[in-house]
């Protein structure tokens, strides 16, 4: 299979994409890794305005602009660790607990932090997505029985970073591709 690269038409840019989903809840000092996460979607959501002239008989569109920028991303885990489940269900842990850490649902309004992908694909360009302001809501079933392999699935508003990162302030965040060699087109 030819190798990634920053050129069309190449093969090596169709991508299967695997990784390796990590937060960094606000406050924390570092990234926790979610463990298994089946999917990971990340939806722009514009807002536009549309301008038609008034100069003939029949009005024509002859201007759109964006009015609003937002994303929202959308992230399903496997791993039931009481982080995750409060990530789902708005919860705090305590560690300490008598029998094992418990997880006190909707302890709080809302849990925001840093979200992080490391691509880890053996097709296509592996990228490194980091969205640096995201507040996170459940969104789905929060799943104790069944036949399959159970999941919960989370998903956040991406906001643009606040002032107090001084290195990201006003940014929602960037893809940086990871594995790009030369190469030609195939």
């Amino acid at each position: 299979m030819p190798a990634p690269s920053n050129i069309s038409p190449n093969t090596g840019n169709y991508q299967v994409g695997k990784g390796i989903v990590s937060f960094k809840k606000s406050g924390a000092a570092t990234y926790r890794d979610l463990g298994n996460v089946t999917s990971m979607v990340i939806t722009p959501d514009m807002t536009t305005l549309d301008h038609f002239s008034s100069r003939e008989g029949v009005k024509k569109k002859d201007l759109t602009i964006i009015t609003e920028k937002g994303l929202t991303v959308k992230i399903v885990m496997e791993e039931y660790t009481a982080e995750n489940m409060a990530m789902m269900l708005l919860g705090t842990v305590n560690e300490a607990a008598e029998g094992g850490p418990t997880v006190q649902i909707f302890d709080q309004n809302e849990v925001t932090g840093a979200l992080r992908f490391v691509g880890t694909n053996e097709v296509g360009p592996q990228v490194q997505v980091d969205l640096w302001n995201v507040s996170f809501q459940p969104d789905g079933d929060f799943e104790v029985i069944s036949d399959e392999f159970n999941n919960m699935e989370v998903s956040g508003n991406v906001l643009v970073a606040g002032a107090d990162d001084v290195e990201n302030a006003g940014k929602f965040g960037q893809v940086q591709i990871l594995n790009i060699g030369g190469g030609g087109a195939s």
